[in-house]
């Protein structure tokens, strides 16, 4: 019996843990999404036993049966019990059968992994307790910033080789005092630490490990188990990069894989920030990556739903031994037919009443009439035929002989004492509940592709209008482009006609620079002379301003320099207006 329920549980589990492994890997990318289906999948464990107890059992008679030892009842012993000459009486008790050890085994195995997280839960509460409240302002400035709604608990403790979190919202935040050193790396692991409370990935983490107390025989629950953890590592790694810079972030992963790894204990009732070689470097491969997989939310609850669909009438199936059918006796012989009766002979005619009398003497009788004619029912009943012999009873069956006994084998007899009409309508019934699981996980599968094939065809809409956008933008690239060298054309024309203009007029400009350069001249010439100098300062003086002779003929000192600078400029302006663009 409790080797028929190991290998239950076993096969059981085997395929529930397989199924989840498949599906995260197989139907998404997105590390939060595959998360979620192996959460499912462990709740479906957890499940196990539960929907096994409640739901009614299929039995499934899959293993081969076991023959009884004897089918004739032992005789009781009514004598007195001694011991034998030369044999010595032992008072310990008998070994025990391999089906308890083994679940002794089992027991032992649960209590080990159940301890060791309970164990890891009271240290990491006891750090908790005896570690100091962190108070550097730039550590608590990023905690104010990333949290949302309750401030969970920042705790300084020497007792942590890496940053850890635990405990349900708002949770606790362990810190190592070497990363409580590095300010700059606080964004980075604040985030990821928030990122597993917000997730409630320490909830999980522990009904993973309850989930492998019991099924620690399974290699598939602790494959299950450790891609959990991993897969939520980059769950939190991805919703850490929506508030802190990438490179900051790979660079804190690589400064924290350098310590040492998390103490064995806490590792059974936490995770570290900190990553072993093989891990990081996955991980920063997915960090540094920019490309981010589509969210499938129908494909991950669809695959919950039927992993939830087969698991339920699996968790129902009871593995069992086929029965054991006795070989018929043989038919008993035939007793022998017993001899017909002989019929007894008929009386003679002639017999009379007088003759059947006795011959004892009588006295003379008066004559009397003439007698009667003899009849039968006169004459006495004839004796009773003798009764058959009785039938001869059948010798009794020889008794099977012990096991291991010369002789003794098994043989699988077919009992023509079932209900023949009843197993046929039972086998059909298992047929159909069969047929029907397949229908479901048919449909949930092609349901599956139908999903995946919408997405494919959404997908191909979605590029088809990207091309047809990417066609309209190029054509509207080529019609600016086109009336871009046409401006161009124009702007080029109009330009070389502001040239040509440009160039007349510099040329003008330069006759009337020389122009005013002779001026200058001339007025310096006339300046030189007292009374030219006295009309100019009344001039002066009618608008208000103060002239002087002495400033005059400053001024015709100048004029001459000034009207040289003049006529160089206008030579200069007339070669560029001359010379082409």
């Amino acid at each position: 019996m409790i080797g028929t329920v190991f290998i239950s549980m076993l096969v059981k589990s085997s395929l529930i843990a397989g199924a989840g492994l498949a599906c995260s890997h197989l139907l998404t990318r997105r590390p939060a999404e595959r998360v979620d289906i192996l959460r499912a999948t462990i709740c479906l464990l957890l499940a196990l036993p539960v929907i096994t107890a409640l739901f009614p059992a299929l039995n499934l008679a899959v293993l081969p049966p076991v023959a009884p030892t004897t089918n004739l009842p032992l005789p009781m012993w009514q004598g007195e019990v001694t011991p034998l000459p030369g044999v010595e009486v032992s008072g310990s008790l008998p070994w025990p059968s391999p089906l308890h050890l083994a679940a002794a085994v089992w027991l032992l195995g649960v209590v080990l992994i159940a301890g060791r997280l309970a164990l890891g839960v009271l240290t990491l509460d006891r750090w908790t307790r005896q570690g100091r409240a962190v108070q550097c302002p730039t550590w608590l400035r990023h905690l104010e910033r990333l949290t949302r709604g309750a401030r969970p608990t920042l705790v300084s403790t020497d007792h942590a080789a890496s940053p850890l979190s635990w405990g349900t919202a708002p949770g606790v935040i362990l810190i190592d005092p070497a990363s409580l050193v590095e300010r700059q790396a606080a964004p980075a692991i604040l985030a990821h630490e928030l990122a597993h409370l917000r997730r409630h990935d320490w909830v999980f983490l522990v009904l993973s490990r309850l989930t492998l107390a019991l099924f620690w025989f399974n290699p598939l629950v602790w494959r299950l188990h450790a891609d959990l953890s991993a897969r939520s590592e980059e769950a939190a790694d991805a919703a850490a990069l929506q508030t802190v810079d990438r490179h900051l972030y790979a660079k804190a992963l690589v400064r924290l894989a350098a310590h040492p790894s998390p103490r064995a204990m806490t590792a059974q009732a936490s995770t570290a920030m900190a990553a072993d070689a093989k891990s990081l470097k996955k991980r920063i491969a997915c960090i540094m990556s920019d490309t981010s997989a589509r969210r499938r939310p129908m494909t991950v609850a669809l695959t919950v739903a039927a992993l939830a669909v087969v698991a339920t009438p699996l968790a129902a199936l009871e593995i069992s031994r086929q029965t054991w059918v006795e070989a018929a006796p043989p038919a008993p012989p035939a007793p022998p037919v017993p001899p017909a009766p002989q019929t007894p002979p008929a009386p003679p005619a002639h017999l009379t009443l007088a003759a059947l009398a006795p011959s004892a003497p009588v006295p003379p009788a008066p004559p009397a009439p003439p007698p009667a004619p003899m009849t039968w029912a006169a004459l006495p009943a004839p004796p009773a035929p003798p009764a058959p012999p009785a039938a001869p009873v059948p010798p009794a069956p020889p008794a099977p002989p012990p096991p291991g006994a010369p002789g003794y084998s098994y043989r699988y007899v077919y009992n023509a004492t079932i209900d023949e009409p009843s197993e046929t309508r039972a086998q059909a019934r298992r047929e159909a509940e069969q047929a029907r699981r397949d229908a479901d996980a048919a449909r949930a599968e092609a349901q599956v592709q139908r999903i995946e094939a919408q997405a494919r065809r959404e997908e191909a809409a979605r590029a088809r209008a990207e091309a047809a956008r990417q066609h309209s933008l190029a054509t509207a690239a080529r019609i600016t482009a086109t009336q871009a060298a046409a401006l161009g054309e124009r702007a080029r024309a109009e330009a070389e006609r502001h040239m040509v203009q440009a160039r007349v007029e510099m040329r003008n400009g330069a006759v009337q620079m020389r122009t005013g350069a002779a001026e200058m001249r001339r007025e310096a010439v006339r300046l030189q002379s007292p009374a030219y100098r006295a009309e100019k300062i009344v001039e002066n003086r009618a608008r208000g301003n103060i002239v002087t002779h002495a400033q005059l003929i400053e001024l015709s000192r100048t004029l001459p320099a000034r009207a040289a600078e003049m006529e160089r400029n206008a030579d200069t302006m007339e070669q560029r207006g001359r010379t082409p663009a």
